[in-house]
């Protein structure tokens, strides 16, 4: 939910602001103009602000999602389903989305799942293996990963039961 609008600002000020919000990190078009909104200036001062940031490429939507697809796979280990349902949160389109996950090698992120089905079967509480494989499973499929990759993992390593 956004901010209360603060105290007004002058363009510059608020160009300014909004140059320093996008150099810090990756940001997508809906978050920009989410923070704009809570700044108290005219209509016409957004749209303005919003497209010099636009063209001078301070928002990219397509980095943006390169960034949040690489961020949320390495630190995070999140699987494709719960980053894609994330990026269409942030208006990112589908063919932008398909293309930054398109980037994924596929060998990395099954190793990675596979490393956080190990690091989890280490704590997992469970009486027979089925149990086990059955909670391994929804905790991977929490994280987004695709329940038939998960399931394939799953039957083909033996150090998860």
């Amino acid at each position: 939910m956004p901010k209360k609008p603060t105290s007004p600002l002058t363009f510059d000020q608020a160009l300014d602001k909004m140059a320093k919000y996008c150099a810090y990190q990756e940001r997508c078009v809906k978050d920009v103009r989410d923070k704009l909104k809570t700044y108290d200036i005219t209509r016409e001062s957004k749209d303005e602000i919003m497209a010099y940031l636009l063209d001078n490429r301070f928002v990219n939507d397509e980095r943006f999602a390169r960034s949040f697809v690489r961020g949320k796979l390495n630190q995070s280990g999140w699987g494709v389903n719960k980053i894609r349902f994330h990026l269409m949160q942030k208006g990112i389109g589908k063919e932008i989305i398909d293309e930054a996950l398109g980037q994924t090698d596929e060998e990395v992120y099954r190793q990675r799942l596979i490393d956080i089905l190990r690091t989890k079967a280490k704590t997992v509480k469970a009486e027979n293996d089925f149990e086990k494989k059955r909670k391994l499973a929804a905790y991977a499929m929490q994280k987004g990963f695709e329940g038939s990759l998960v399931w394939e993992v799953l039957k083909s390593d033996a150090n998860l039961a």
